[in-house]
């Protein structure tokens, strides 16, 4: 008996110092943002301090369910300074999982308690969350509000952010949801009391500090002997890196990235968005890389409403059919409409050609060439549709029709000129590289000074050394890397130390997606209106991308190359002419 009494009591003696010595190990471990680590040990101890910091550990990971059962536990205990801090926690953590309601809820009983320094951060995040939320969102969070005072204060604040009658409409949910008449007397009379109908001017709302935007990043993953291994890692590779600049300069706000493997199959892809909304509250994400699971994604984000940004994919039916989708490749017939309006407004051309394999799938891209041309007060002087397999590729006939000679002029003076200035030959397939070079040599062989526009398939096409110099061939591209500019050779500096890899231009492509989506969000500040900021951005020009989606949600910008040394000279002079009354966007011509 003796013997037990003395094994208990050493037993309790030395439990003190192993719990007090875990718990400053933890604290260690907290204070140096190893939050992991901190956690796995606060949640093993039993006492009310260890739960409270176990919460704001997994608060700082942004796991804010396991934050939300460690806080609630904390928020009982009787010790007000844990109490008050783990209700502060818990705003802190519903705000994240965009529970509003509940985080003004908890932010008010802060404010109405004795912690002084917790009341008045709790008052300026109470003030902040009123001020970000939307039309909708107050409308949302308003009947599930329990405290009238916080009602009162969502729908009094809302006057300065919503239109006279949405607001008017607010205010009547409050009265319905006031149940004595002299309260929703004089609650109707403070808060509609000399309404100015006047449309009130729409500006984007502040977030409030501590905002994490969680935004989900669904790509493929290969075997790292697929050839295409490091698409989407180098794609991943330069978001991430666009999100440690935006957290480097915005020290009040963050962005998170979180990755998912959409196994190149629309129904894991559809699986890993439904798992990210879910589980994460993401607010946007980047991907998919193919047509086939992005059209699967756009379709879920649709039902959810949550805008998808597509970095590669170009299927014009995201397009088309889903208002959350945006898309930075430009789709084929945006091609053939830049195209024509370089041609027409950059090289001053008025009579073009078009001329195009029978059956071609970039049919429609000339289609939309001869369409903008002809907006734009071009002619078009021959649209060629012909199977050139059937006559062995054979171009001369066609080529003898573009350089046919008109007169033009008084009957003192009678010119002769080429009808047709350029042409216009979006070649693709198997056969494009065999067309190019077949149509060149043809051309060459007239000494014909017709200038040629294609699409991105011309890029890989090889000129002689006589057609470097002597014609100018141009090729419409969605993305390239120019290195030479002070912000390219910092990101490839940068970019090497981080990953140790040298950039490609899938590096840089991920960089301008996660990049111009964090600035869009950062002018938005509520991601509820993030997709109207994508819409009415200003032209980004990036490392890879230009992006500017016109009022569309389609990149409508592209980069106009030359493909020979001809086609370089005469855009450097173009770029050295100044025509009074005139603009030239120095961003529509190459960039060497």
């Amino acid at each position: 008996m003796k013997k037990t009494f003395i094994t208990l009591f050493l037993t309790a003696f030395f439990v003190f110092p192993v719990v007090s010595q875990s718990f400053d190990e933890a604290m260690v471990l907290y204070a140096s943002e190893e939050f992991a680590d901190a956690a796995g040990i606060f949640s093993e101890l039993g006492d009310d301090q260890s739960a409270l910091f176990a919460g704001k550990s997994y608060l700082a990971l942004t796991d804010y369910e396991n934050a939300n059962d460690y806080l609630y536990r904390a928020s009982e205990s009787p010790q007000a300074g844990i109490r008050y801090e783990a209700l502060y926690s818990l705003a802190l953590s519903h705000y994240g999982l965009k529970k509003f309601d509940k985080s003004l809820e908890y932010l008010y009983g802060v404010i109405q308690g004795n912690h002084p320094g917790l009341r008045s951060d709790s008052r300026q995040m109470y003030s902040q969350i009123l001020h970000f939320l939307s039309p909708r969102q107050r409308f949302e969070i308003l009947p599930k509000l329990e405290t009238s005072s916080v009602r009162y204060d969502v729908v009094r604040i809302s006057r300065s952010y919503m239109q006279p009658e949405h607001y008017q409409n607010l205010v009547s949910e409050l009265l319905e949801l006031t149940p004595e008449a002299s309260d929703r007397n004089r609650l109707r009379d403070e808060l509609l009391d000399d309404l100015v109908q006047l449309p009130i001017p729409f500006q984007y709302p502040a977030a409030p500090a501590g905002t994490i935007y969680n935004i989900g990043v669904i790509l493929p993953t290969f075997d790292q002997s697929d050839p295409d291994f490091t698409i989407p890692r180098n794609l991943y590779f330069g978001m991430v890196h666009a999100a440690e600049e935006f957290n480097s300069r915005n020290p009040d706000k963050k962005v998170n990235l979180i990755f998912r493997n959409s196994a190149e199959h629309p129904d894991t892809t559809e699986a890993a968005l439904n798992e990210l909304v879910e589980t994460k509250r993401i607010d946007a994400v980047i991907g998919p890389l193919f047509s086939e699971p992005a059209t699967r994604m756009a379709a879920l984000s649709e039902q959810l409403q949550l805008p998808m940004i597509a970095p590669l994919a170009n299927s014009a039916e995201l397009y088309r059919n889903y208002s959350s989708t945006f898309q930075l490749n430009p789709t084929f017939v945006t091609h053939g409409r830049e195209m024509a309006r370089f041609a027409v407004r950059e090289l001053g051309l008025t009579n073009l050609g078009v001329i195009i394999d029978q059956g071609s799938p970039h049919r429609p891209v000339a289609m939309e060439f001869r369409r903008e041309a002809e907006r734009l007060g071009a002619r078009i002087t021959h649209f060629i549709e012909q199977n050139f397999e059937v006559i062995g590729y054979d171009f001369s006939e066609a080529t003898q029709v573009f350089e046919r000679q008109v007169q033009s002029g008084s009957d003192d003076e009678i010119l002769t000129v080429n009808e047709t200035q350029a042409i216009y030959a979006p070649f693709t397939g198997q056969a494009s590289s065999t067309m190019m070079n077949l149509l060149m040599n043809e051309l060459e062989s007239m000494r014909s000074n017709l200038i040629i526009l294609g699409t991105e398939e011309w890029e890989q096409h090889s000129l002689s050394n006589f057609q470097e110099n002597f014609f100018e061939v141009y090729y419409s591209q969605a993305f390239f890397e120019n290195k030479s500019t002070p912000d390219s050779e910092l990101f490839e500096q940068e970019y090497q130390v981080r990953f140790g890899l040298a950039p490609d231009r899938f590096s840089r492509v991920g960089f301008d997606a996660a990049a111009f989506l964090f600035k869009q969000l950062e002018r938005a500040g509520n991601p509820e209106y993030l997709p109207n900021a994508l819409l009415s951005s200003d032209p980004y020009q990036g490392l890879a991308y230009r992006i500017h989606f016109e009022g569309e949600r389609i990149n409508q910008r592209l980069y106009m190359q030359p493909l020979s040394q001809k086609a370089k000279v005469r855009l450097e002079a173009l770029r050295q002419i100044e025509i009074p009354g005139a603009e030239i966007e120095d961003e529509d011509v190459f960039e060497e």
